[in-house]
């Protein structure tokens, strides 16, 4: 099984704004670093990573650069952007999701659920994909 890594995982390692979910991202990632998992993301969550820090969290840019710097050397971790635009658009019309969140749906592999969504966001449950959150892989 390949993982893709939604945002909100990376945000708890960064944000340490909930423990528990903080120590299921770090066991998920040390996973990965140790070849445990495929794993992928893609250049929409990095963005969506840079946005809710300096916007809503307020961190520093400097900091927030090095955040994506870790994010983007993780080893095992390979960054994707393949998308299907006519699909997203679709899932973003029919279901109350957001448009990056259709986008990611859209990616080939995770629409025809060839890849698990690892993410704490339900919103991915209403397309009916793979979906688990990083305790559920590890344990």
């Amino acid at each position: 099984m390949i993982y893709f890594i939604d945002s909100n995982v990376f945000l708890r390692l960064l944000i340490i704004d909930n423990k528990k979910q903080y120590n299921d991202c770090f066991s998920f990632i040390e996973a990965i670093k140790q070849n445990k998992f495929d794993a992928i993301t893609n250049t929409l969550v990095l963005a969506e990573i840079v946005w809710t820090l300096l916007s809503f969290y307020k961190i520093p840019k400097e900091k927030v650069i090095e955040g994506i710097k870790g994010i983007v050397q993780l080893r095992g971790l390979k960054i994707i952007d393949s998308y299907n635009q006519l699909l997203a658009l679709k899932l973003y019309e029919i279901y109350s999701i957001k448009y990056i969140d259709s986008l990611i749906a859209s990616s080939e592999g995770i629409s025809n659920k060839k890849i698990c969504i690892v993410s704490y966001d339900t919103d991915f449950d209403k397309l009916r994909l793979l979906r688990k959150e990083p305790g559920q892989v590890t344990s």
